[in-house]
């Protein structure tokens, strides 16, 4: 009778910080490495989703006819309810570009895989503010035209190392519904695809910026 009447108490007026409810349920504030409400006990999620991105130097963006293109991607975290989780991505991404020269265009697309260690604010409340960094691969290819530097400033394809980093909260509820809202900023270390100007030695810079929306579900 004592401890259903605390469970009552408890529920109601909101736990503090490390306190955990009954039957080893961790408060919605604590940093529990232990869920006992998900069949996995850390979380594990998979979640889809799609939104917008576009590079953040000037020669870049002119040379895709818009500044802001459309992305879409796959992501799963290892560790969705741990104050520590590891996340694996792929992210495709798609954009008209022109040449600096000659008049050709074609299409550009980005396919990006990366990890990335991610630090959950609130891992056991149903509103989990988060932030992330890590490294990945990525290549461009061109597709639609045929490229070729000396001609058009361009190369057809180029692979580079990158490194996303940001923010993002995500929604989940007792079902195991997932929905996720981020931002990401990419630094791109070995840019090679578009040079700054028809007979320079130097590639302009590929970094890039992301917001998406994804939803899924974990376990």
């Amino acid at each position: 009778m004592l401890n259903k009447t605390f469970v009552f108490l408890v529920s109601g007026v909101g736990l503090a910080p490390g306190l955990a409810l009954a039957d080893d349920e961790p408060s919605p504030y604590s940093y529990s490495w232990k869920d006992s409400r998900l069949q996995s006990e850390i979380g594990v999620s998979t979640i889809l989703g799609g939104g917008l991105t576009g590079f953040t130097d000037e020669t870049m963006r002119d040379a895709t006819t818009t500044d802001v293109s459309g992305l879409w991607n796959l992501r799963v975290t290892i560790g969705s309810h741990t104050p520590i989780a590891f996340d694996v991505g792929y992210v495709g991404t798609a954009a008209d570009v022109d040449a600096l020269a000659g008049g050709q265009s074609g299409t550009l697309v980005g396919t990006t895989v990366e990890g990335a260690v991610r630090y959950n604010v609130l891992p056991h409340n149903n509103w989990n503010p988060y932030a992330f960094v890590g490294m990945g691969w990525q290549r461009y290819d061109i597709t639609g035209a045929d490229f070729a530097l000396s001609d058009t400033g361009m190369r057809d394809s180029d692979n580079s190392l990158v490194f996303p980093m940001g923010a993002g909260v995500s929604y989940r509820d007792t079902s195991g519904l997932v929905l996720d809202l981020r931002g990401t900023f990419r630094a791109n270390t070995q840019q090679g695809l578009v040079l700054e100007s028809i007979g320079s030695d130097s590639y302009a810079p590929m970094h890039a910026w992301e917001a998406s929306a994804a939803a899924g579900y974990e376990f």
